[in-house]
């Protein structure tokens, strides 16, 4: 058996992208949920001894995904796959608290963290799979053969025919890499009909490049992150108040909650110092602060308050996207990629 299998797994190179995908679904699904059931009043689906659980929905959707996954090899397949499994997954997991619980409780508590846990655990171990390292010669032609996949005898989009004859670069077959190349240049051009879409990125790079190039930016910035990192010190402050009441006693979550957020705002607060040295490298610490919110502190959050912590989630994860787009900017301009 182990002659059989390879030494290493041939990595997708869509894999971060449709782990996000999937996940980003998920959330919705589990969400649109939650506030469906809230303002219907929880209806059930069934009678006479019968309900119909929607973890059963759930279940029948990740099956469709499966079996789009087993039965197609295109990459339309992946990513639709991608989008039915991530609704499935949060249709199945949103009644976690029923079967952690002896009197099936739907509002258990601890459920929507517990839930926030999984899907953030799903997202660490996907990305340490996927790894960070860049993907290996074979690797590259293995993904250039399957984006191929297709567009075999059709015609293919300017974009598809870019990535292809990019992902043979440096392939470890040069003649198949050849023929594989003469054969993408020879296939018809067909209409890209998400130019629009997919031109989205180039005019936020062109928009980010004219703010960064301001002489007010830098202080912008810094003053942004002293705003915010002091905003969660009060929270901190106010969560810590409310506890040295009479009858008031800090609970571990509330404790978690503070000490997460008091770590965020010290890293976000590092990146003060480091702007002197370059915004890539405050940008740096800005995310391990935030990353720390999110990760961490978010838990708890969802613990005390279950749905009420989505606000600050949406806050801190537009943040986190900003600077990551923000870095990759200013890594690109001093030429680390």
């Amino acid at each position: 058996m182990g002659s059989v299998l390879p030494a290493r797994r041939t990595r997708n190179v869509d894999a971060p992208a449709l782990l996000e995908t999937f996940l980003v679904c998920a959330v919705v699904s589990f969400l649109g949920i939650r506030a469906f059931l809230a303002l219907t009043g929880y209806p059930q689906i069934g009678g006479n001894g019968l309900h119909v659980a929607h973890l059963l929905w759930g279940g029948l959707l990740m099956l469709v995904a499966l079996g789009m996954l087993l039965l197609f090899l295109d990459r339309w397949a992946q990513w639709t796959a991608a989008v039915v499994a991530g609704l499935g997954f949060g249709t199945f997991i949103d009644e976690i608290g029923k079967f952690l619980t002896a009197d099936n409780n739907y509002f258990f508590r601890p459920a929507v963290a517990l839930i926030y846990v999984v899907f953030v655990a799903v997202f660490l171990v996907g990305r340490a799979v996927v790894g960070r390292r860049r993907l290996s010669p074979r690797e590259r032609l293995a993904n250039a053969l399957d984006l191929l996949a297709a567009h075999v005898d059709r015609p293919i989009q300017d974009d598809d025919r870019a990535r292809i004859l990019a992902l043979l670069q440096h392939a470890p077959d040069a003649r198949l890499a050849g023929d594989i190349r003469r054969y993408v240049e020879g296939l018809p051009p067909a209409p890209d009909r998400w130019a629009s879409l997919e031109a989205l990125p180039s005019r936020l790079t062109r928009a980010y490049a004219r703010l960064a190039g301001r002489e007010w930016f830098d202080r912008a910035l810094l003053a942004g992150v002293v705003a915010y990192a002091v905003a969660a010190l009060i929270g901190v402050g106010t969560v810590l108040l409310a506890t040295r009441g009479p009858g008031q006693t800090a609970t571990v979550a509330r404790i978690g909650d503070a000490g997460a957020t008091l770590v965020g705002a010290i890293l976000v607060l590092r990146a003060i110092p480091a702007l002197a040295v370059s915004r890539a490298a405050a940008y740096r610490w800005l995310l391990r602060g935030l990353l720390v919110w999110i990760l961490v502190a978010q838990v708890f959050v969802f613990y005390t308050s279950q749905l009420a912590g989505l606000g600050g989630l949406a806050v801190d994860l537009a943040a986190y996207a900003s600077l990551r787009f923000a870095l990759a900017r200013e890594d690109a301009r001093e030429g680390r990629s």
